[in-house]
């Protein structure tokens, strides 16, 4: 496995991704299986909807040369759309979120000449699979200085879900970007499972009123800080966008300061415009474990921390922040 990719990496050095001219004469056919809902549902469906129209738009494609489909939730389902447009002679297929990931493999694997991507994962190990990945180490860190400066208690708090694999290294950025800020907030975390209510009263509790969550299985989050507001224990919130829906709420905007950005609509397009001059994203995603495609960072603009109504002695520590980890002057933890 080690000589073939650094025989594929020889591969991607001599032959490196050019940027598709604009209105480029469309000769190819993408596919895209979006997850449950598909356009419309407020996530990660309409993130990358965004995408597929700018794309379609800058690059001169019509209907007839993009298929949308959507998933059912069900792997079997997903398989069978992805092999739908294998089938149909699409060029380029792509799945919206990790939870193609089984299918994504499994298609792979059986269609080793068909080119494949998957959008917000990093966690399919072929080559013919391009992995959109979207680092959490920098902003997390970013939004512990976010989550520092706006604290009055000098409390704050991480919410994660207790599924997700990147839990401790999310933790362990916000806690350093919450001592870069400032050496006297404390950090207290937990780890959610069905429901968030829970954790938030006892990170509550605990004096946390700001919190950094991750957690984005349904919209108990702003039930919880709704209550916790009626008992006149106001928490503020840092989110993660296209992960929570819920963020596009009107009762979310009574507490949101600031959340995470994922540019999936990026990724998409940044994949479209590879297709259409007949290239692939395969830069080094994680090539010890065989990925490929391209991770997004603060750097190449594909993931940021914006502030809604956080203060401004935070904003500017975070752009200064931002500005010193770009410039690699801040080690985030990886």
């Amino acid at each position: 496995m080690a000589k073939r990719l650094l025989v594929f990496a020889a591969l991607i050095a001599l032959f490196p991704l050019t940027a598709a001219p604009v209105h480029a004469a469309a000769k190819v056919k993408i596919g895209i299986v979006y997850d449950v809902g598909g356009r419309g549902d407020k996530s990660y469906d309409d993130a990358a909807a965004l995408g597929v129209d700018y794309a379609k738009k800058k690059l001169g494609l019509s209907d007839f040369d993009v298929r949308e489909l959507v998933t059912t939730g069900i792997d079997f389902d997903r398989e069978n759309r992805i092999e739908f447009l294998v089938k149909a002679k699409y060029d380029l297929v792509i799945g919206i979120g990790s939870d193609f990931n089984a299918a994504m493999t499994f298609m792979s694997e059986k269609y080793p000449e068909t080119q494949f991507a998957i959008v917000g994962s990093s966690g399919v190990e072929a080559l013919n699979v391009s992995c959109m990945a979207f680092s959490v180490d920098q902003t997390s860190f970013l939004a512990g200085v976010m989550a520092a400066l706006n604290s009055k208690s000098g409390k704050v708090g991480y919410l994660g879900d207790s599924a997700i694999s990147s839990n401790d290294l999310v933790t362990r950025n916000f806690q350093a970007g919450v001592k870069y800020a400032s050496g006297k907030v404390k950090v207290f975390t937990r780890n959610a499972d069905t429901n968030a209510e829970p954790d938030l009263s006892a990170l509550s509790k605990q004096g946390v009123d700001v919190v950094f969550a991750t957690w984005s299985r349904n919209g108990s989050v702003i039930t919880s800080l709704s209550k916790l507001a009626k008992s006149k224990k106001l928490v503020k919130l840092i989110g993660i966008r296209p992960d929570q829906y819920f963020l596009t709420t009107k009762e979310a905007q009574k507490y949101l300061i600031g959340y995470v950005n994922k540019r999936y609509d990026s990724a998409v397009f940044d994949l479209f415009s590879a297709a259409v001059v007949g290239n692939t994203i395969t830069e080094e995603v994680d090539v010890k474990n065989g990925v490929f495609g391209r991770s997004y960072s603060l750097a190449n603009k594909g993931i940021d921390l914006i502030s809604t109504t956080a203060n401004q002695a935070s904003k500017t520590a975070v752009a200064q922040a931002k500005a010193a980890i770009i410039a690699k002057k801040v080690k985030v933890v990886k």
